[in-house]
């Protein structure tokens, strides 16, 4: 069964999007890292965060806490480039021209995570390969009122765009909404469901009781009757293990494969945005200014977003 219920506050956007709730997005667009010979004028870190508007939900018909967020960005030779019509236009490298390349690495986000800072999952973790390069990140120990906002923060380094006719380089991450503890898609539906808590360890209360996008209206948490999330040896329903963020990786994957929780068409993006003064010297040269984006490949989300680092939401031994 598919998942049917949407976010308040962008239903229609997401039914095109796709089909789970917990809509995850980018705070910040960022500015091209740009040289003039060996002057530095713009620096390229971006500062920034996802933005989580919901909680989880699946085909419960009930809204749950979000418990942490993991997000694996594009790297290297397994970066996936597509032209502006979507098609893949090269594997690895520059993006046929489109950046000037890290050396010896084509695409590197420089990526990194931000200690400290106020986020419903107060852990930060980095994943990263045998180099010690960070490919993803995990964000955990907490929770989210399934009605509230939270924001999960890192900072990476915009690319320099080479071609003056690629106007924007969107930087699409691969984010995953953890919603369960030790699921994976084969365990989805079964039981049991542990009660959740906060960063301080604290009970998660039941402030909208049933559907929190149908009638029910929101209480006070001081208000009487008002109880908190429990224990439900049932489970949390089906396809609420996670929500992910995005299409099916490209050209495959061995543990991203459920067609229920992938998107049809959505992933979560970071927009790049070329200078003013080169997109009008490839107007001013006949060129169409144009966009291009990059993804995570199917290999780096194996080797990268598999349970062992995504613990303790994923499971083994099979696809997430």
């Amino acid at each position: 069964m598919k998942k049917t219920k949407l976010a308040l506050c962008s239903v229609a956007a997401l039914l095109v999007a796709g089909q789970a709730f917990a809509h995850t997005g980018v705070r910040d667009q960022a500015l091209e890292r740009k040289l003039e010979g060996t002057t530095v004028i713009s620096d390229g870190a971006s500062y920034n965060a996802f933005t989580l508007t919901h909680g989880c939900g699946g085909d419960s018909g009930k809204g749950y806490p979000a418990l942490g967020q993991s997000a694996l960005f594009p790297f290297g030779d397994n970066a996936v480039w597509r032209d502006a019509a979507g098609a893949v236009m090269q594997v690895g490298g520059d993006g046929n021209g489109t950046i000037v390349p890290a050396t010896g690495i084509g695409l590197n986000l420089a990526v990194a995570g931000i200690a400290g800072a106020q986020s419903s999952f107060p852990t930060t973790h980095e994943i990263v390969d045998d180099l010690g390069r960070v490919h993803g990140l995990l964000f955990k120990d907490g929770a989210m009122q399934p009605q509230l906002y939270t924001l999960t923060p890192f900072r990476v380094t915009a690319p320099q765009i080479a071609n003056n006719c690629v106007k924007r380089l969107m930087v699409r991450m691969g984010v995953i909404t953890h919603c369960d503890i030790n699921k994976n898609e084969a365990s989805d539906a079964a039981g049991p469901y542990r009660k959740p808590k906060d960063a301080f360890r604290r009970a998660i209360p039941l402030l909208v009781d049933g559907d929190l996008y149908g009638d029910t209206i929101q209480k006070n948490v001081n208000d009487p009757g008002v109880g908190v999330f429990t224990d439900e040896p049932g489970g949390n329903g089906d396809n609420n293990r996670s929500d992910w963020w995005f299409t099916a990786p490209y050209p495959s994957s061995a543990l991203y494969v459920d067609p229920q929780v992938l998107q049809p068409t959505y992933w979560t993006t970071m927009t790049v945005n070329n200078s003013k003064a080169d997109i009008d010297a490839c107007v001013a040269g006949g060129g169409t200014p144009v966009d291009v984006s990059v993804e995570p490949g199917g290999a780096d989300f194996d080797a990268y977003m598999n349970a062992n680092n995504l613990k303790p939401f994923a499971q083994a031994g099979g696809p997430l």
